[in-house]
Parts: C-alpha cells; structure tokens; sequence
C-alpha cells in the first residue's frame, strides 16, 4: 500500500483519549486472552480481543456511544437516526435508549433477522427497503425533514475515535504482540484502533482485512440483471471506504489484503471448534487473513480482534455442515433397493456397526432407478475421509448397491 501524507491528522491520540473518558462509565473494557487453540493450528502465539462480549454483540458501540454521549439533551430528546445492516443498528439502538433518546433506523431487506429482531427489542423504530443503499439515501435526508441527528455507522471523527478506543486497551491488556489483524468494512474500526497503536507502538504491524466480495463489488458493481453475490461477512460488506477513515488506512496499516468466502467460513467455524465462541462472518475475517498468509512471517505474536458475534442460527448452521463435508466429515451415500420391508435396516445396520452418525434419511420411489425399487439416500457423520471409504466398501460388501453422491 502506498502511504499518503495527512498534513493535518482527522483523528489524534488525544481524540481517542478523550473518547475513553467519555463513554468509561457506559461500557466495559472487553476482555483480551491467547487462543490456545488457534496458536497451536496457526503455529503462533495468537491473541484475541473479544469485543464480541459487549452487550449488542459488536464492536460497534463504542463509535456509538461517543457520538451519542457528545450531543445535548436537546438533540437526543429530537431523536436520532442512522441506517445499517446491523450493528451499527444495535449499538445505536441500545444505547439511544440508555440515553432516552428516540431512535429511527432505516435497514435492508437483507440484513440478518436476528439483528433486526433485537433492534425492535431495544425500542428502535425500523423501516425496512430493498437496499443499504436506498437506506442511506432515506436516512440522509431525515436531520432535513424530521429533525433526527444522523449518526454515521463509521465515516466520521467522533465514530472513529470511539472505536480507537478498542486499541487503548489492548496497549494496557497486553504488551506482548508484535502484530495486529483487524476487519475492514468502512474503516472507522481499523482507522481508530491503527491510530492508537501506531501513536504509542509504531513498530507493531498492522494488516487490515476485508472480503474478496467488497473489493469485486467496489470494483465491478452488480452483476447482470442487477444481481449482487451474497457475502457471510455482511458485518464489513462495505463498497465503499469512507472519505475520512480511508487516508487514516492509507496512512497507519501497514498491508491491507482480501480473504475469500471460503477462507471467512473455514476461519469461523475454527474459532466455534478451537475457542469456543460464536462469531460473526466479519469477525472471521482477521483469522481469514492468517489462513491465507497474508501476515507477514516475523509476525509471531498477532492480535486478532473478533469484532462481533451476531450471526443467524440457519446460518451458522449451514457453515458447520459445509466446513464438515469440505473436510470430509459428512458422507452422502444413494442406495437402490427392491422396495420390500426390512431394507433400511440392513444398510443402518451396516453404517451402525463401523461407528457412524446418521442424520438425514430420504426414500425417492418416484424416480428410483428400476421399477418396483427404492433409492434410500443416507447423510451420515463419519470422522473422517478414510472413515468413509470404510463405510462405502461395507455396504458394498454387504451386497448393497450404494453410490456416493
């Protein structure tokens, strides 16, 4: 990356520093640890900042508080406003309402049911359109029309010096890591957290991540007929960085990379394994980076911060069962049978006896291969791909025609 000259900084130490001091009494400092886990499969010391643990699940309050906190009571009494995917929304939604303050949001379509759902639990007014886009523009004019305060979700000083605030504590948390992995969506996160660091430690490496989905969407646009790919990081799924945050980029991270879908998947369902925490596609992202060697290998101490935890069950759901069959952990066998009783319990016989897990079970005679037979198709858990083999020549040796699909 080619660093830029700022000749007068938006954001300084001093910003940050009186950012903490503000929202100090509203929030806690999130808890830092090493990932034992993590550093024995990536072969480094890894630590984690957990910003995952405030209340709304996100990062994102700290950005939201410092600008809620820096208005009069006449302001916050008009209400406030802002549009996001979600947890901008959350943040804004809980702390609006600590502050009695009303709270209008304007959200996609397609942002994750259980952040609009804790939106609406939190007192906040939603209206709901097709795009982030068309949100922005909605939200944009209301200051004008209904007189709400706009509270940007990261483009703007005292955003980024909240969030700046996450790398304060990290300094007094821990004075052992040479590295720092942070998301990248807007860019107040990183911009406010790389400020921190680089003021007091200019030696620490900072890698920013974002998703390969963000930077072809900034670079490309939608697809044919409009039709936009859809990313499990929605958390950082920005197409554009912010006109503030991206000179503080420019300037204090060392190396900003894109991590594929498949790297965020893989790296989410390794925190669920190896740390045993629930992430969100964009707290992923950090450990992505890792995964894929985009750190560089002097750096034997990182700090990845996981930026938040609010992910929809369905979809956790799917990432385990993809991370499984990607690993070989899932077998789906096809096997065509005459259509006569007994003929399911000879093959969960065979599978019950080699030790594997059955979880799914569908009998299809409509469109079974010959006539007067039954094609039983079987999704089982085995432990790995060797173990599948064993279970696909049993059943062949039992006399069961079975194929793997």
């Amino acid at each position: 990356m080619t660093k830029k000259i700022m000749t007068t900084p938006p954001i300084t130490l001093s910003d940050i520093e009186t950012a903490r001091r503000r929202i100090a009494s509203y929030l806690a400092v999130t808890p830092v640890s090493e990932a034992l886990g993590l550093s024995e499969e990536l072969g480094r010391t890894v630590f984690c900042k957990w910003d995952n643990k405030l209340r709304t699940g996100s990062f994102k309050e700290r950005g939201a508080l410092n600008f809620l906190l820096s208005l009069d009571r006449n302001k916050l009494a008009k209400g406030v406003c802002a549009a996001s995917a979600g947890n901008h929304a959350l943040a804004l939604s809980f702390h609006a309402n600590r502050l009695g303050a009303p709270c209008h949001l304007v959200m996609p379509v397609s942002a994750p049911l259980i952040k609009v759902e804790s939106c609406r639990r939190l007192g906040a007014q939603i209206t709901q359109v097709p795009t982030l886009y068309e949100a922005l523009e909605i939200a944009s004019k209301w200051p004008d029309e209904r007189g709400f305060r706009y509270i940007p979700p990261f483009d703007h000083e005292l955003i980024i010096a909240g969030q700046g605030v996450a790398g304060l504590e990290i300094l007094e948390q821990c004075g052992d890591f040479d590295s720092v992995v942070m998301p990248i969506g807007g860019g107040g996160y990183a911009a406010g957290v790389a400020t921190a660091i680089k003021a007091k430690r200019p030696d620490v490496f900072i890698l920013g991540v974002c998703s390969q989905w963000a930077l072809d969407s900034r670079q490309n646009g939608p697809q044919k007929n409009g039709f936009v790919p859809m990313t499990i990081a929605d958390g950082i799924a920005v197409k554009k960085i912010g006109a503030i945050t991206g000179p503080i980029l420019d300037q204090k991270v060392d190396k900003v990379v894109a991590v594929s879908e498949e790297a965020i998947a893989r790296a989410l369902v390794m925190v669920l394994e190896l740390e045993h925490t629930v992430i969100e596609g964009a707290a992923a992202a950090g450990l992505a980076g890792l995964l894929e060697g985009h750190l560089p290998e002097r750096c034997k101490k990182p700090m990845i911060f996981m930026c938040g935890s609010n992910i929809d069950s369905n979809i956790l759901l799917r990432l385990i069962e993809h991370d499984m069959a990607e690993r070989g952990r899932l077998l789906r066998v096809r096997v065509t049978l005459p259509d006569r009783p007994g003929m399911l319990h000879q093959i969960s016989g065979v599978i019950a006896s080699l030790g594997a897990n059955v979880l799914q079970v569908m009998h299809d005679r409509s469109y079974a291969k010959a006539p007067g037979h039954v094609d039983i198709t079987v999704m089982m858990e085995v432990r790995s791909r060797e173990h599948a083999r064993e279970v696909v020549e049993n059943l062949r040796g039992e006399g069961l025609p079975t194929e793997v699909i």
